[in-house]
């Protein structure tokens, strides 16, 4: 018997160190993901010749062109259609993307167009893309990695809390959407981190609001009612039709730039909002939860994460948020207004 009992207890330490390991290597391996995310955005530089280059019945044809844009100065006209790229003949809007990503900043390029049956030759000189504020990417992504770096301590220290294991994907889900950003390189690598980023910006919101509801321990005997069960899977519903709805895009992307562009961009604008529904919401949530926790610890934890919460979130609703889902165009100010919702994460971390 006191063979058995030294057996079992040795079996659970290896399968205690195994999961350790797994656990030790899965974190690792996001960080070192994290890290050449950020690499690779300091040293990409994208280019473009401002025109939306569509798959029409005769071939590519131009169905927009930016008014400040190369093409436009060189007289790339909507309607044109697209023959060759530097004497390479261009048959699909990829084709078009693979000359881009052969260039750098000021690369000129010969575009063979043909226009009322003419056809013409167009120099364009490819100009660098807007990237947006740099400084506030690699302030974001130190929060996410910091964040995953906590929510990974406080889970191996108690394990064996269910609340732990909640909390390290909300870790998890933060550390995506500060950390991962498409660079728009489209190698495998750079869709690793278009759809990491995807999919954590849409469980962000639901995995928020989910943890006001169940953390911490109080009284919530509608949990256990009906409704408690509908209640809980329809937080990630939303979630899921906008995932659906994104991969939908990017699927018939090849066949319709056009509709590519358009759900993507209306994706864009409303996710942030959703966002900020999610955590105003849960901030209600947790407002309320101060009224009927009774530990001191639990309400003490609870007044960072309000704080944190309130500070951070609110300025980014009302700052970027719901202008940018109105169709403002991101400005510096709005961008800026993101910044103290990095202090969400760090309030989670300050409780723990």
């Amino acid at each position: 018997m006191r063979v058995t009992v030294t057996e079992a207890a040795r079996a659970r330490g290896w399968a205690g160190w195994g999961r350790l390991v797994v656990a030790l290597t899965f974190v690792v391996t996001l960080l070192g993901l994290g890290a050449a995310n950020v690499a690779l955005r300091a040293s990409w530089n994208e280019v473009e010749d401002g025109v939306l280059w569509v798959a029409g019945p005769q071939g590519v044809t131009a169905a927009e062109v930016d008014d400040r844009s190369p093409a436009h100065h060189s007289g790339i006209r909507k309607g044109d259609l697209l023959i060759a790229i530097d004497g390479a003949p261009v048959e699909t809007p990829a084709d078009v993307l693979h000359a881009l990503h052969h260039g750098e900043s000021g690369t000129r390029l010969n575009y063979t167009v043909l226009r009322l049956g003419s056809s013409e030759v167009r120099e364009i000189r490819l100009a660098p893309l807007p990237k947006g504020t740099n400084a506030l990417y690699y302030i974001l992504a130190t929060v996410g990695m910091f964040s995953l770096i906590i929510g990974a301590a406080v889970r191996l220290r108690r394990p064996g809390d269910q609340a732990t294991l909640h909390f390290f994907w909300l870790c998890l889900a933060f550390f995506g959407t500060f950390t991962f950003s498409f660079n728009g390189r489209l190698d495998r690598l750079d869709w690793v981190f278009y759809w990491a980023d995807a999919v954590s910006i849409l469980l962000l919101p639901p995995l928020f609001l989910h943890f006001t509801l169940v953390f911490p321990e109080r009284p919530r005997s509608w949990l256990r009612a009906t409704v408690g069960p509908a209640l809980l899977p329809a937080l990630y519903a939303p979630a899921l039709l906008l995932g659906i709805a994104r991969i939908v895009a990017v699927a018939r992307a090849p066949m319709d730039a056009r509709f590519f562009t358009s759900l993507i961009e209306r994706l864009d604008r409303f996710e942030p909002l959703y966002l900020a529904i999610c955590f105003a919401g849960g901030l209600l949530v947790l407002l309320r939860a101060l009224g009927e926790v009774r530990s001191v610890t639990a309400r003490r934890q609870l007044r960072w994460i309000v704080w944190g919460t309130g500070l951070g979130a609110l300025p980014f609703a009302f700052g970027y948020a719901l202008p940018y889902a109105l169709g403002a165009t991101p400005t510096l100010p709005m961008e800026l207004s993101a910044v103290p919702f990095s202090l969400v994460p760090l309030a989670f971390a300050s409780a723990t």
